[in-house]
């Protein structure tokens, strides 16, 4: 009969571990320090969520030679040192307390999983078997895996607040000048994905441009109001000249129908999706409000500004600013109830800033929505946040590494960009639920420093919990043991030692 492997799993707790500690109960102790990645993968762990996704994914193999829960185990602590090569799976696996805390028998010839070792090792798995594995992996089932079981998980664990608002958008990523990337399509883009504008450009400037073969990202992020927490909601992978609205309406429509209605209740675009049609599907069919800037030679934005101006709207002072030493005020105003637009069947509140400028310059600028704002503030306030998921994509391309392709192949392409963006929204669901908000919007370098506990730590381990106590705490505890407490820590100590030489 075929030894199961179970892996031993520690969340933390640290008023449990230290009122055992104090009756002279304990497991294990290290002095040692705990990662933020240590930290996080107990916090996966503890949530089952290698078990829970583990059993929705969809595996290329008939028979498991390695758990898919390990195997996706991997490919996290690969994105967490921001890496697509599994060449360097191996140093990975051998870093961190945590690894050393999952149990299972890795050494030797006929060690391993299932018992399979050919070869004499010292981490579990070859990392061929990972790259093999994620490169046989279909990747419309694994994209539909994120986008659906993952979220699933998300909602189950309270990753979207009750405010519910959702920014859409689409960003460019680069791939190596290499034919052999499908899809992947020639765009005039920078180095980082963003489109070059040429509307205003001569010939001789626009023939200058260098164009970058590129994919298209689009993306749903889950803005948290209160919490702070960035969580990328579902994803496409697209050739670089998709249609963002093409991908959007897919994007919206799978994500409601895995959460149900209500829990995305405001929708934040930009101008690519404006579309009567696609306004109304949002309002009427998914149940929530959209937010998105007009065009400023849209009827909705002249007309509505013709009427503010006309019948004498009141404006109210939104803000000020200098710019090349002239002074700019900006008033803001509503018109309600605007129905001017081309199979848009539901009515709009178009939003408008009027700045005016010391040197007697005028300019305006719109939103419409589909919501009713409390005040004239309240549309532009919303939309500042639409700031939020350029910072993500800023993230994600310069400090993850999303566009550092190793390979062309197309599930490998999307095990990439899927794991990175699964990651990062993981992240951000254990800092929010370890009240740790302030961290939310750091860089994952920023993350590894912070959080980082220092030296003068011991690892304390009791009953499937861990907590991480100071040096100097530890040994008061230690210190005032008295009775049957102190007794039992004398005879786990005389063990524990014993063991540790044996070792």
């Amino acid at each position: 009969m075929e030894e199961v492997i179970v892996p031993i799993i520690y969340e933390e707790n640290k008023t449990k571990v230290v009122a055992d500690l104090k009756a002279g109960q304990l497991d294990y102790a290290e002095l040692s320090q705990w990662s933020f990645q240590d930290k996080f993968f107990a916090f996966l762990l503890a949530t089952r969520f290698f078990e829970v996704c583990g059993a929705s994914y969809p595996t290329p193999r008939k028979k498991e030679e390695v758990p898919i829960w390990f195997l996706l185990m991997c490919m996290v602590q690969m994105k967490l040192h921001t890496t697509a090569a599994f060449h360097k799976l191996p140093g990975i696996l051998r870093n961190g307390p945590i690894m050393s805390r999952v149990k299972f028998n890795i050494g030797g010839v006929n060690g391993g999983f299932n018992n399979k070792n050919e070869k004499d090792r010292d981490v579990p798995i070859d990392y061929d078997t990972a790259r093999k594995f994620f490169k046989d992996t279909d990747s419309f089932k694994l994209e539909s895996w994120h986008n659906r079981d993952v979220q699933q998980f998300i909602k189950h664990n309270r990753g979207f607040d009750k405010h519910g608002i959702f920014i859409l958008d689409q960003t460019h990523v680069v791939v190596p000048d290499n034919p052999n990337y499908k899809d992947a399509v020639w765009m005039a883009v920078d180095e980082h994905g963003q489109r070059i504008d040429t509307s205003n450009m001569t010939d001789d400037q626009k023939k200058v441009i260098r164009y970058r073969l590129c994919y298209a990202l689009s993306e749903l992020l889950h803005v948290g109001k209160e919490d702070k927490n960035f969580i990328f909601a579902g994803y496409k992978l697209s050739p670089g000249n998709k249609d963002d609205l093409v991908d959007g309406k897919i994007l919206v429509n799978e994500f409601v129908d895995v959460v149900g209605k209500g829990v995305m209740k405001l929708l934040i675009t930009d101008r690519g999706y404006i579309d009567g049609a696609f306004i109304t599907t949002v309002k009427e069919d998914l149940g929530s409000d959209i937010l998105m800037p007009l065009k400023s030679n849209m009827t909705a934005l002249t007309d509505s500004i013709q009427i503010a101006e006309s019948f004498k709207y009141k404006w109210s002072d939104y803000g000020s600013y200098v710019k090349d030493g002239v002074t700019y005020v900006e008033e803001v105003t509503v018109i309600e109830e605007m129905r001017m637009w081309d199979e848009c069947n539901v009515p709009l509140y178009v939003s408008i800033m009027r700045i005016s400028g010391s040197n007697g310059s005028r300019q305006y600028w719109g939103l419409a929505s589909t919501m009713k704002p409390q005040n004239s503030k309240e549309a532009f306030e919303l939309y500042a946040l639409r700031t939020q998921i350029e910072e993500r994509h800023r993230q994600v391309k310069t400090f993850w590494n999303i566009r550092e392709f190793t390979s062309p192949n197309a599930s490998l392409i999307e095990a990439h960009v899927l794991f990175t963006l699964l990651t990062y929204s993981m992240i951000q669901l254990y800092l929010t639920k370890n009240h740790l908000q302030e961290l939310t919007n750091k860089t994952i370098q920023t993350l590894h420093h912070e959080e980082s506990l220092g030296t003068n730590a011991v690892i304390t381990y009791s009953n499937k919990y861990f907590a991480v106590i100071d040096l100097n705490d530890y040994s008061e505890i230690l210190v005032n043991l008295e009775g049957e407490a102190k007794e039992r820590f004398k005879k786990w100590h005389s063990v524990f030692k014993l063991s540790k030489t044996i070792d």
